[in-house]
């Protein structure tokens, strides 16, 4: 498995090459936008969480005003695509830590979103590679059959700017109704923050097969990929229109042993004592975990869209994981306390998307809403179906003049500390514009 994504990415330039066809017009030509965001947010956070209390763990920002700018460039030969899209930041922040003064927080960032390089080798062979985020399936919460990225709906707000990962990638075209993409990635992403505590980067790899119809609206797709050295997944996603209007979805993989995080009770040596400790102690079970989400989606004339979604985590936490995990970061107790700064991180992160098993999710989105031209409103209510913890989440945009749009959104949580959705922000809210140039 060690050189598994080599091969793929290898097989897709060998499998087929035809002899390619191109235009005389290989001038190079250049393209480019701006988005500037200007935007205000003020969040509360969580002050009872396990991972954070009160604030004295992350720091995170209660208010903060950021001058957000994102360039779109693009380099086009016909032939050949250089596309860049970096990201620069500067935040004027405030936080507070329990019950002491707030403390000021300017700060400078600038990164790249995605920066990569695509080659039409024919009619039927695209090339890529670089900096890049490639998803698909019609699922809003997840792309669970996608396991080189880990985006959930945190990761899809207004204001939010996904980041790419080092990718090799190739598009096959076999007929106008079947695909195949062969997607590898090579090498780790420093900017982006582990998905899982402790965990060592290693290539994963993919290969993706897809029929579609009804003119590209319908399809059906099978995934199979591994990394270079644990257990291989399996991968399926479809999207079918029942009626005019009405759509069935779903997205799903499944995988042997589970790498996540999990609070486990131990004897402490001491009569009578127990311990928590996270360890990973379902990565060599045998089992089979699936990541799936199912929905239904109806688009009504005029544009707007209402989702149901069902997502079921069986490699999730259980209620008595969240309460244990709670436990292992008690630091009134001598017992933990040896054990917490290494509970701590792997609770922050345990390398789920989702902590929980099992959610539903209802979402609608409406543009020009309420008779205005260019004025969308979208709203999302997600609950957990173990715990019944629930996260909401709104958002305005309104555009207007020639190219610059009103942006408001806000998020708010509810449950136990400990609970699957209440998480480290118990609620935010941000207010800005975007200019586009």
């Amino acid at each position: 498995m060690k050189y598994v994504s080599s091969y793929l990415a290898l097989a897709g330039m060998v499998l087929i090459w035809p002899k390619a066809s191109y235009g005389d017009d290989n001038t190079l030509k250049f393209r480019g936008g701006l988005a500037w965001y200007t935007y205000a947010t003020a969040q509360q956070p969580e002050t009872n969480s396990p991972v954070n209390p009160d604030n004295k763990i992350l720091g995170l920002e209660t208010k903060s005003a950021t001058l957000d700018f994102r360039p779109n460039l693009r380099l086009d030969s016909g032939q050949f695509q250089l596309i860049g899209r970096p990201q620069f930041k500067t935040t004027a922040s405030r936080h507070k830590v329990a019950t002491e003064e707030p403390v000021e927080h300017p700060s400078s960032t600038s990164t790249w979103l995605e920066a990569y390089g695509v080659m039409n080798a024919s009619d039927r062979v695209i090339i890529s590679y670089g900096l890049q985020n490639y998803q698909w399936g019609a699922a809003e919460s997840l792309n669970p059959s996608n396991r080189i990225f880990h985006e959930n709906l945190d990761s899809k707000g207004l204001l939010a700017a996904s980041r790419g990962r080092h990718i090799a990638r190739v598009n096959l075209t076999w007929t106008k109704f079947f695909t195949t993409v062969l997607m590898s990635e090579t090498s780790e992403n420093e900017d982006l923050t582990a998905f899982r505590a402790e965990e060592t980067f290693q290539s994963r790899a993919l290969m993706k097969h897809e029929v579609n119809w009804n003119s590209g609206s319908d399809y059906l797709g099978l995934v199979y990929g591994a990394p270079e050295l644990g257990s291989p997944w399996i991968g399926e996603y479809f999207n079918i229109t029942l009626f005019d209007g009405l759509a069935l979805y779903g997205d799903a993989s499944q995988q042997r042993n589970s790498e996540a995080w999990y609070p486990v009770i131990e004897s402490s040596g001491v009569p009578g004592q127990q311990i928590i400790r996270m360890k990973q102690s379902r990565a060599h079970d045998g089992k089979v975990y699936q990541l799936a989400v199912g929905g239904f989606r109806y688009s009504f004339e005029g544009g707007s869209d209402l989702r149901f979604e069902y997502l079921a985590n069986s490699a999730g936490w259980n209620i008595d994981d969240n309460v244990n995990a709670k436990a292992a970061l008690d630091t009134k107790s001598q017992i933990q306390l040896p054990d917490y700064k290494t509970n701590l991180r792997r609770v922050a992160r345990p390398g789920l998307e989702y902590r929980g098993q099992r959610y539903g999710m209802v979402s609608l989105r409406v543009p020009d809403a309420l008779t205005f031209k260019d004025l969308t409103l979208y709203g999302r209510y997600m609950r957990s179906l173990q715990d019944y913890s629930t996260s909401v989440y709104g958002s305005v945009e309104y555009g207007f003049g020639s190219a610059s749009t009103l942006l408001i959104s806000g998020v708010g949580t509810r449950g136990a500390p400990e609970s699957d959705l209440r998480g480290v922000i118990a609620s935010s809210y941000s207010a800005g514009l975007r200019q586009d140039f």
